[in-house]
Formats: C-alpha cells, sequence, structure tokens
C-alpha cells in the first residue's frame, strides 16, 4: 500500500534540521531471480509484482520477509543534474558561446 508523503525530520551533527519529504511502501519478497533482481509484491495487497535490485536488500533476506520501501527526492541533485544537462544542451547548440 503506497502511503501519502510524510515529512521526515533529520538531524545532522551541526544540529541543523532538514526536512524530507518522502513516500514509503511495504513489500513482501516473492522470489529472487537470475541477474540480480527481486520480485517484490506491496504488502498487503500484492496485487501487482515489481522488480527490485537484489542489492538494496540485507544479505539475510528472503523469500516472504516484509520490507519498508522509501524514496526520497533530492531535490538538490535534481537540481544539479537539470542545470548540468541545461549546459550540455547549451553547448551542442552553440548557445553557451
Amino acid at each position: 500500500m503506497l502511503k501519502a508523503c510524510e515529512a521526515g525530520v533529520l538531524r545532522r551533527r551541526s544540529l541543523s534540521v532538514l526536512t524530507a519529504i518522502f513516500t514509503y511502501m511495504r513489500v513482501q519478497i516473492d522470489r529472487f531471480e537470475d541477474g540480480g533482481w527481486v520480485v517484490v509484491l506491496p504488502y498487503p495487497d500484492g496485487r501487482k509484482s515489481f522488480d527490485v535490485p537484489e542489492e538494496i536488500f540485507p544479505g539475510e533476506a528472503s523469500v516472504g520477509d516484509v520490507f519498508d520501501l522509501r524514496v526520497e527526492h533530492d531535490r538538490e541533485e535534481t537540481g544539479r543534474l537539470s542545470e548540468e544537462n541545461r549546459q550540455l544542451l547549451d553547448g551542442l547548440s552553440g548557445g553557451g558561446r
């Protein structure tokens, strides 16, 4: 079941507060496949399966285990990549001269 975005508060060593917006989903491991992929099902409804790279799970994970997957939007990295791509496109089109 996909949960609505929630705000989490993280503390850095400098004691400044960083607010993160993330989405999470509970999944259950259905099976391990060749090539380093794990097929998971949303838990508890298990309707549509999807593949997840095996390396995100701990080594002792096994079929039937339930995990919380969290996706966090990294706005700073997204902005950096957007600017980098804009500069590359400007260079290709001659707009950076």
